[in-house]
């Protein structure tokens, strides 16, 4: 809080007390501001604003379907959310073992040790050891 005096050399506790004052009604005020509720045109005015994207994305969405094209959209659809995520964890799979031998084996050997029953179709580590020999 400031300090103020008058010219006579004493303290102006009325402008103190004033200024006091007004900070508690300012705060009084921006908790009154933060309790308040929205009113019916804020609320809807916010709905319209979020509803816009959602508007535009489903307008995108649907110009397949106006303009003829909807069962090779639905097909792309299908491919692009199941089809591409498995064809490319595969692949990953796929190239990291070829990428890095070595550790895939000696995964599978310690895996072999721990579970003596996963070693009957070891026959395909062997033909893939072999398949990764430069």
């Amino acid at each position: 809080m400031t300090m103020y005096w008058k010219a006579n050399g004493e303290r102006d506790l009325i402008r103190e007390n004033a200024e006091e004052w007004n900070q508690e009604m300012a705060l009084e005020a921006e908790r009154a501001r933060r309790k308040r509720k929205p009113t019916r045109e804020e609320i809807e005015f916010s709905v319209w604003i979020f509803s816009l994207p959602i508007k535009a994305i489903g307008h995108l969405l649907a110009l397949p379907f106006r303009y003829g094209y909807g069962k090779q959209y639905l097909w792309a659809l299908l491919s692009l959310f199941f089809v591409a995520p498995v064809t490319f964890f595969v692949g990953a799979f796929v190239l990291g073992i070829h990428a890095h031998p070595q550790a895939f084996l000696a995964f599978w050997q310690a895996y072999v040790i721990r579970h003596p029953g996963a070693a009957s179709w070891t026959w395909a580590i062997r033909g893939f050891t072999d398949l990764c020999r430069w």
